[in-house]
């Protein structure tokens, strides 16, 4: 896998070149649309395709923060297009569709790279490129790794981040649930309430359970902002040595826990927002350049484990 994500890399990076080559006389301006700016995460994968973006003399980069705000954001890729932006890049956060921007996109007949999170019904002839993380693969090695860890017994707690319908999250739990479904002295409970994603929400959700749970061995979060919350939860009720934490992303924030002695937080999963700006930027460039690329593009999401977080750890990355 890592060898494929190379290749594509390298792919992407040639026929960029060729857009450069092409656009020397003119201006090429992207639109980078974001949903939310706000996370660390998110505001990752825009400053990777703006630094990407300084090899180019002649590409300029329009971002927008809709504030979390769908409508916003639909009005945001519109302007965009009025503009006359050459392709965009789009960072739709939890929404699973913006019908319009769809139809916007898809009459301007501009090429456009989803990161992270893929838009249902994207049905579109103009085109069009995914790249993100494989979200079952990374419950799925997390969940192997829960059961390794804790010899296929315990009281598995699992916070989601929404909301219901969130495919990304719900990608990440089933595949966790079906690796635990093998080990029949390994019970699961999913917390009714929503993380939303943050540290303070996982910090909630987590206090709230352990009030009523009395016995937890492990936490499953869908990623690793609401598991460093819960796992602060867990340590202001004095209860971290009953439990361990494992979640994905392996932000910059859960690298440097993991790698701290003592630490419960056994395992994550890449999930880089760095890398998936940058080809993406790169993707779309080598459409403009009229390069013909598959339409879906999934990254390396391989497990990490204590002994691995120093080797990837980046303190100088935004996520």
């Amino acid at each position: 896998m890592k060898k494929l994500v190379t290749l594509i890399g390298a792919a992407a990076f040639a026929v960029a070149g060729t857009t450069a080559a092409l656009a020397a006389d003119g201006k090429i301006t992207i639109g980078m649309a974001n949903l939310f700016y706000g996370a660390p995460y998110f505001a990752g994968m825009d400053a990777a395709v703006h630094e990407e973006a300084k090899v180019y003399e002649n590409v300029e980069v329009i971002s927008t923060d809709a504030g979390f705000d769908a409508a916003k954001m639909a009005s945001d890729i519109e302007d965009l297009i009025a503009k006359g932006v050459d392709g965009l890049v789009v960072s739709a956060g939890p929404t699973e569709t913006i019908p319009a921007s769809l139809a916007a996109i898809q009459e301007a007949g501009i090429p456009v790279v989803f990161v992270d999170r893929l838009w249902k019904n994207t049905n579109l002839t103009t085109p069009w490129n995914w790249v993100g993380a494989q979200n079952d693969v990374m419950g799925q090695v997390i969940g192997e790794e829960m059961v390794k860890h804790l010899g296929g017994k315990g009281q598995i707690l699992v916070i989601k981040g929404g909301p219901a319908d969130n495919s990304i999250g719900i990608a990440r739990t089933e595949a966790f649930t079906k690796a635990l479904s093998s080990s029949p002295d390994m019970t699961i409970t999913v917390a009714p309430g929503f993380g939303g994603w943050a540290v303070d929400g996982g910090y909630k959700v987590m206090s709230d359970m352990l009030a009523k749970m009395d016995n937890i061995d492990g936490v499953f979060c869908e990623n690793d902002s609401m598991c460093l919350g819960a796992q602060k939860a867990a340590a202001d009720a004095g209860r971290s040595d009953e439990m361990v934490f494992a979640a994905s992303d392996a932000g910059k924030d859960t690298l440097r826990e993991m790698m701290r002695d003592g630490s419960n937080f056994i395992a994550t999963a890449i999930n880089d927002s760095d890398q998936i700006g940058r080809v993406g930027f790169h993707h779309l460039m080598g459409m403009l350049a009229g390069g013909k690329l598959p339409h879906i593009t999934p990254l390396y999401s391989g497990l990490v484990l204590p002994d691995e977080a120093a080797k990837i750890y980046d303190p100088n990355k935004v996520f």
